[in-house]
C-alpha cells in the first residue's frame, strides 16, 4: 500500500494556488521585514506598460516559533510589529489582497530550542500545525512560510533535529489548510530533512526558494517543478543591479516560475527592481502610489503556560500564566466548528471554567492579552471532553500521617523509564527530622528504591522530592515550588533514561540530567515509606504508576482521567470506593491497594476533580446516548473509508444542513473537484480519483459547519 501511495505521489503535478488574474511569469515573491517597514509598500510597485502589480506573494517577516519550557511546548509568538499587522488586518493585509496579492506569514526560529525539525512526536507537530492554521484563519492570511533559522536546537532541554519532524509538520498543516500556500525558505537543518518513511515535504508544499542572496541555486525539493521554485534571490539594497539583471536572465532562460525579492524597504526601490523586471517582463518598474512610513507597534505579549484541567463530559477548566497585571479574553469552540464562543472578556484571573460541552468531543480554545492594544491570540493544545462520566468519582482517601497507609504488595519497576502521578492535599508537613512525608513508591534500600515524597533532611518539608536508585545510589531531584496545606495539587515524576523530572499541576517544575537503569523491585506503598514516622498527612486521589515516562502533554491533559486500557500503566487507584479497606486497581493488573488503619471516617467527599458518580442512571445513559447521536448526526460521513477504487463511496450529509459545498483536495492543496450536495446519502464517483490520500472538506451553506476528513483510496 505504501509503495502504491508513494508511486502515486511521484506522478502528481502540484496544483499552484490561484493568485490573481494578472499573475506574472515568473511570479514575484516579496519579503517585508515588518520590524522596520510598512508592508503596504509591496502594493505600490507596478510594471510600467502593463500596469500589473509586481509582487504576487508578500511574506510578513517574521513570526517566531518559541518554546514554553514549563509546559514543554512549541508555540507561535508574534512580536509587537507582527502583532500590529495581524490585529489590524483590514489596514495592512486586506488592501494587498484586494489588489490580487497573497499575504503569507513567515515563521522563524527564536534561539529558544524550538524549531521545525525537533518535534519529538506527531502529536507535538500536529499541535503546532493547529496553532498555525488557527492563526491563518483568525487573521485572514493566505498561508505559511517556513524559515529554519535561529532555532538553536537543544536549548532549554529541547531535542536535536530528527528526520521525521518537518515532514510531519507540513503534512499535518496541509490537512488543515488544503487550499492555502505553504512555502519553504530553503535553508537550515530542514533543507536536509525533506523525506521520511516514504513521505516528502515537497508533496505538501507549494513553493521553495533559494535563501543565499545574490546567487542562483535551485532548491532540491522533490517533486516540486521549476514552476514552483525560485533559484534566484535578490536582497534589496545589497545585491548589485548587475547581479540582479544576471539572476533575472538565468531565471528566464532556465524556465523557472518564481523570482524572489527580499527586504523591501520604505524607500524608492524602482531602480533595482527595474534591473530585474526589464529582463523578466520587458518592462520598467514604477511607483503607483506614495510609499508609507512605519511606526512600531506597542508591546503586548499573549500569555503562555496554557493547559486544560478538570475535564468532565460537560465542562473543563482553562488555565494560563499571568502576563503582568493585564486582563485576558478567552474563547473556545468545537474543533470542527468555525465560530468561537466567548468564555471570558477582560478577566484578570489565570483560569476560567467552561460548561455545556458535548461529551467525548474535541475542543480548541484561545486567549489574548489586553494591554493598551490587544495581543494576537495564542491557541491552546486541543482537548477532549470525557465520555459522559465523572473521571475521579466522588471520594478521596484521607490519611492521618501516623498509622494509616496503603500497600499494593510487590511491584517490579526495574528498567529505564517510569512515572508516578496523583493528586495530594497535604493537611500538614512533618515538623521533626528528617522532615519527610511519603507520597508513594518503593524504598527497600539505597540500592533498591523509586519513590515520591515531601521533604528530606536537607530539603524544606513542603517541597517534593523524586528519588530513584541507579548504580546502587539514590539519585534525588527536588521541586522548586513549595506546596501549601489544604490545597489540592497534581504531582507527577518521570524518568526516561536521560532525565528526572517533576511536574506540579501539569507544569514542569524541576529537571535533572540522569542516565542508567532504575533498580526498584519490592513492596509499593501509598502514604508510607521506610517507617510510619514518615507517613503522609492529607488526602490522596487518582494515583497512577507507569512503566514508561509520560510526556508533559499526557500529564497536563489527563490529570483527572486516563482512558483505559493504557500502554504501560502498572497500577491505577481511583479511590472511588467510598468505604472499605481496599482500593481496586483499575489498570487491570490486579494490584489492589490494601489499606491499614482506615475506617469510614477516612473516605472524604473533597476531591480535586468535579464531583459525580461512577454509576450512570438509566436516564443519564439515555441523555448521553442522545447527545452522542446528535453529535454524530451533525457530522458528514464518508463510508467506507478507506475505500477501494472499484467500490462505491457514500457521502452522507446530515438533515441539519439542507445543502453545502463539498471540496476534494489532493495532498498538495490542489482542488480535484467541488460540488454542491443536499442533505441525505450521495454516491460519489471515484473515477476521477487515483489511488492515494485526499482531503475532503464540507462547508454547510449556513456556515455553521466546516468539516475536514481524510479519504484513503486503496
Amino acid at each position: 500500500m505504501k509503495k502504491a501511495i508513494t508511486t502515486l505521489i511521484l506522478m502528481i503535478i502540484h496544483a499552484m494556488p490561484v493568485l490573481h488574474a494578472q499573475q506574472l511569469n515568473p511570479t514575484g515573491i516579496c519579503y517585508v521585514e515588518v520590524n522596520n517597514n510598512n508592508i503596504l509598500n509591496a502594493g505600490a510597485y507596478k510594471l510600467q506598460t502593463s500596469g500589473n502589480y509586481l509582487f504576487n506573494v508578500v511574506n510578513i517577516f517574521a513570526a517566531n516559533i518559541n518554546y514554553d519550557a514549563a509546559r514543554g511546548r512549541a508555540y507561535l509568538s508574534n512580536n509587537n510589529n507582527v502583532t500590529k499587522v495581524l490585529t489590524n488586518a483590514n489596514t495592512y493585509i486586506k488592501p494587498l489582497q484586494d489588489k490580487g496579492m497573497k499575504v503569507v506569514l513567515t515563521i522563524l526560529g527564536n534561539h529558544q530550542g524550538a524549531g521545525f525539525c525537533n518535534f519529538p512526536t506527531r502529536e507535538a507537530a500536529r499541535d503546532f500545525a493547529q496553532q498555525l492554521a488557527h492563526t491563518v484563519n483568525a487573521y485572514g492570511l493566505d498561508g505559511i512560510d517556513f524559515d529554519d533559522e535561529y532555532s538553536d536546537y537543544g536549548q532549554n532541554g529541547t531535542g536535536q533535529p530528527n528526520d521525521s519532524s518537518f515532514v510531519m509538520l507540513v503534512q499535518e498543516l496541509r490537512a488543515l489548510l488544503p487550499d492555502k500556500i505553504i512555502s519553504f525558505y530553503y535553508y537550515g537543518p530542514a533543507a536536509s530533512r525533506l523525506s521520511w518513511n516514504g513521505l516528502r515535504v515537497g508533496d505538501y508544499i507549494n513553493y521553495s526558494w533559494n535563501a543565499s542572496y545574490g546567487t542562483f541555486s535551485a532548491p532540491n525539493v522533490p517533486p516540486l517543478t521549476k514552476a514552483q521554485i525560485s533559484p534566484a534571490a535578490v536582497w534589496m539594497g545589497n545585491t548589485s543591479n548587475s547581479t540582479t539583471t544576471s539572476l533575472a536572465s538565468q531565471t528566464k532562460t532556465g524556465g523557472y516560475g518564481l523570482f524572489l525579492w527580499y527586504d523591501l524597504h520604505g524607500t524608492n526601490e524602482t531602480a533595482q527592481l527595474s534591473a530585474g523586471t526589464q529582463t523578466l517582463y520587458g518592462q520598467q518598474t514604477v511607483l503607483s502610489t506614495p510609499l508609507q512610513s512605519w511606526t512600531a507597534g506597542a508591546n503586548c505579549d499573549a500569555p503562555i503556560g496554557l493547559f486544560t484541567s478538570n475535564l468532565t463530559g460537560t465542562g473543563a477548566k482553562l488555565n494560563w500564566s499571568a502576563i503582568g497585571t493585564n486582563t485576558y479574553d478567552v474563547d473556545y469552540k468545537l474543533s470542527s466548528a468555525t465560530t468561537w464562543t466567548n468564555a471570558a472578556t477582560a478577566i484578570s484571573a489565570t483560569s476560567v471554567n467552561i460548561s455545556g460541552l458535548t461529551a467525548n468531543s474535541e475542543y480548541d480554545w484561545r486567549i489574548r492579552t489586553n494591554c493598551s492594544v490587544k495581543s494576537t491570540y495564542i491557541f491552546a493544545p486541543r482537548f477532549k471532553s470525557v465520555g459522559g462520566t465523572i473521571p475521579s468519582g466522588s471520594t478521596s482517601l484521607l490519611l492521618d500521617g501516623t498509622s494509616e497507609s496503603g500497600s499494593a504488595g510487590s511491584m517490579n519497576l526495574n528498567g529505564s523509564a517510569l512515572s508516578f502521578e496523583g493528586w495530594i492535599k497535604p493537611s500538614s508537613f512533618k515538623s521533626a527530622a528528617p522532615y519527610i512525608s511519603s507520597v508513594m513508591g518503593t524504598e527497600v534500600s539505597d540500592s533498591n528504591s523509586a519513590f515520591l515524597r515531601l521533604g528530606d533532611a536537607s530539603l524544606a518539608n513542603n517541597k517534593l522530592q523524586f528519588v530513584v536508585s541507579i548504580n546502587n545510589v539514590q539519585q534525588k531531584l527536588a521541586s522548586v515550588t513549595a506546596l501549601n496545606t489544604n490545597t489540592w495539587y497534581h504531582v507527577a515524576a518521570t524518568y526516561d533514561g536521560s532525565a528526572m523530572k517533576i511536574y506540579i499541576n501539569g507544569v514542569l517544575d524541576a529537571t535533572k540530567s540522569q542516565t542508567g537503569n532504575v533498580a526498584s523491585n519490592g513492596a509499593f506503598n501509598v502514604g508510607y515509606l521506610y517507617n510510619t514516622s514518615r507517613n503522609f498527612n492529607g488526602k490522596v486521589d487518582e494515583v497512577r504508576v507507569w512503566k514508561r515516562a509520560l510526556t508533559q502533554t499526557e500529564i497536563s491533559q489527563n490529570m483527572c482521567n486516563v482512558t483505559l486500557p493504557a500502554s504501560a500503566l502498572a497500577a491505577y487507584w481511583k479511590f472511588n470506593e467510598g468505604s472499605g479497606s481496599s482500593v481496586q486497581d483499575s489498570s487491570g493488573n490486579g494490584l489492589a491497594l490494601t489499606l491499614t488503619g482506615v475506617d469510614a471516617s477516612n473516605w472524604a467527599t473533597d476531591i480535586p476533580c468535579p464531583a459525580g458518580t461512577q454509576k450512570v442512571s438509566a436516564s443519564a445513559k439515555n441523555q448521553k446516548i442522545s447527545a452522542e447521536l446528535v453529535s454524530a448526526k451533525k457530522q458528514i460521513r464518508l463510508y467506507p473509508n478507506p475505500v477501494s477504487a472499484s467500490s462505491p463511496l457514500t457521502v452522507s450529509v446530515p438533515e441539519e444542513y439542507s445543502r453545502g459545498k463539498l471540496s476534494v483536495y489532493n495532498f498538495n492543496g490542489g482542488v480535484v473537484e467541488t460540488k454542491i450536495l443536499q442533505a441525505g446519502d450521495h454516491p460519489y464517483d471515484l473515477s476521477k480519483l487515483s489511488m492515494g490520500n485526499y482531503i475532503i472538506q464540507f462547508e454547510s451553506q449556513d456556515g455553521s459547519l466546516k468539516q475536514t476528513e481524510k479519504l484513503i483510496i486503496k
